[in-house]
């Protein structure tokens, strides 16, 4: 894996989870108690982020042959998801399809248990992320190229622990409308990324269609 692919799945990786955009809600869901620890729950969700995401890579071909789906199928959902999430991203809704209300009253009860649900997923890493990373697992089957993913998914973890830990400098310094507009940016390279999954999945699949 060549060196800026590697820096653009993370930073792909990075846009679609959105942690500038979830600041706010990291923010909200942390600010109420007295005694909460932000950079231990930063910690924590950023380790189950790398560990969902690295999950994904190792055995999430296995996954896909246990349930008898074509990786081509797997890969017109996941641009689905994040042809959806983009859409969600555009319109500055952050976790609004994600997180039901029960989750959210849930969290509001247990504020330390956000690190693992909802914030590290489905907040964070969902089943978007997790399709992308399958589907690369499968096309890089080597294990040379797994591990890279493996270090792909560390270091996405760890850009997103740095902006939440900085959630609170970063709002007061762009405000919520610098907020919305980085969100809206990161849209665009998600909605991109998720039209080339779908369409050559497509391809892959109607092979008359590419000629």
């Amino acid at each position: 894996m060549e060196l800026n692919r590697f820096i653009g799945l993370a930073t792909l990786l990075y846009a679609l989870a959105n942690p500038i955009g979830i600041g706010p809600v990291f923010l909200a869901l942390t600010g109420h108690g007295h005694s909460i620890n932000r950079p231990k729950v930063v910690a924590i969700a950023a380790a189950a982020v790398a560990l969902l995401l690295i999950a994904s890579a190792l055995v999430g071909q296995q996954l896909l042959a246990f349930f008898n789906v074509g990786l081509d199928d797997f890969r017109i959902a996941g641009g689905l998801l994040a042809l959806f999430i983009a859409f969600e991203m555009f319109q500055a809704r952050f976790g609004g399809i994600s997180q039901t209300a029960e989750e959210r009253s849930e969290a509001e009860r247990d504020l330390h248990s956000v690190a693992i649900t909802p914030l590290a997923f489905p907040l964070l890493i969902g089943p978007a992320e997790m399709s992308i990373m399958i589907t690369l697992a499968s096309d890089h089957p080597d294990w040379t190229q797994k591990t890279m993913l493996v270090a792909v998914a560390l270091l996405t973890a760890a850009m997103i622990a740095a902006t939440l830990l900085f959630a609170s400098a970063i709002n007061r310094l762009i405000g919520k409308t610098g907020v919305n507009i980085a969100t809206r940016v990161m849209a665009l390279f998600v909605a991109a990324i998720g039209i080339n999954f779908i369409f050559t999945g497509i391809r892959s699949e109607l092979p008359g269609l590419a000629s």
